[in-house]
């Protein structure tokens, strides 16, 4: 857990630019999320470890992760997500992660810079009414499930 938050959190922040740390980056936000989606059914935003996943992913994403070539970051894909995502499904998983890099999202990004500074509880939870009230919000959340059922 520590591993994931450390490699997403660097996906807030916007570190690491190659396209295998990128990879990286990804795949282990999208399987802290789907941990978190599996235990509960759905995904949680008023859990502060999912919003700052789903920032991580967003932040990448961003920065042009996808364009050009995309072999390196299929390899970071599946090691950050300690393969539950394979070779076979990886490629449609990175059209999926393309559909949600069309969506604005920035709000997601903010939310989560601000509350790992105040990260109480409170906080959290209007945070979460307010983005899943978001209809970009609830998109990106039917493209995750749609990931999500990729993954082993």
């Amino acid at each position: 857990m520590t591993a994931v938050m450390l490699t997403t959190s660097c996906g807030v922040l916007g570190l690491g630019s190659s396209k295998k740390s990128n990879g990286v980056g990804l795949g282990a936000a999208l399987l802290a999320l789907y941990a978190g989606y599996k235990l509960a059914g759905k995904i949680d935003l008023s859990n502060l470890g999912n919003i700052v996943n789903l920032a991580s992913i967003i932040n990448i994403l961003k920065g042009n992760a996808l364009e050009g070539d995309n072999t390196e970051l299929i390899e970071g894909m599946i090691e950050g997500a300690q393969n539950t995502i394979s070779a076979s499904n990886a490629e449609a998983i990175v059209g999926l992660l393309g559909q949600l890099s069309n969506i604005d999202l920035s709000k997601v990004s903010s939310t989560a810079k601000s509350l790992t500074n105040s990260a109480t509880q409170e906080a959290t939870q209007a945070a979460a009414a307010t983005l899943t009230a978001s209809p970009e919000v609830q998109s990106a959340m039917n493209t995750l499930t749609s990931i999500f059922k990729l993954m082993n």
